[in-house]
């Protein structure tokens, strides 16, 4: 456990900082400047948490990764975070409730990241072999 910590401390962290957002009083939080904006936010946060577990599971882009490593912790792992989040704001807090559509902003956050990633992950190939 120590281990996984200190290689995906950053990713912890990330963690989070996603919980405390997603489980804050939204009276304590500021009013949107437009429409469904709280949707472009899921979508940035997951789009973060893909390139974050990204970054701290290539030692900060220092060597390429499979594509598997990729998937599960840039795809699969901000999707399953975002649907625990949403199913845990839904059931336990009084204050939030789960919605399908956050649960797609992540997951579309989540793809954006995940693309990257593998174009990344792709440039670091690249780099290795030359």
């Amino acid at each position: 456990m120590i281990t996984f910590l200190k290689k995906y401390w950053l990713t912890t962290i990330y963690v989070l900082i996603i919980f405390f957002l997603c489980f804050m009083n939204p009276t304590s939080l500021p009013k949107s400047p437009m429409r469904n904006f709280d949707k472009i936010v899921h979508v940035l946060l997951y789009l973060g948490l893909s390139g974050v577990v990204f970054f701290d599971s290539t030692n900060y882009l220092r060597f390429p990764i499979s594509k598997i490593r990729i998937f599960l912790g840039s795809f699969l792992f901000p999707i399953a975070l975002g649907g625990l989040i949403e199913i845990l704001q839904n059931y336990f807090s009084k204050t939030r409730s789960g919605d399908w559509f956050d649960f797609f902003s992540d997951e579309i956050g989540a793809i954006i990241g995940w693309v990257i990633a593998m174009l990344i992950n792709y440039y670091l190939l690249l780099k290795k072999r030359n």
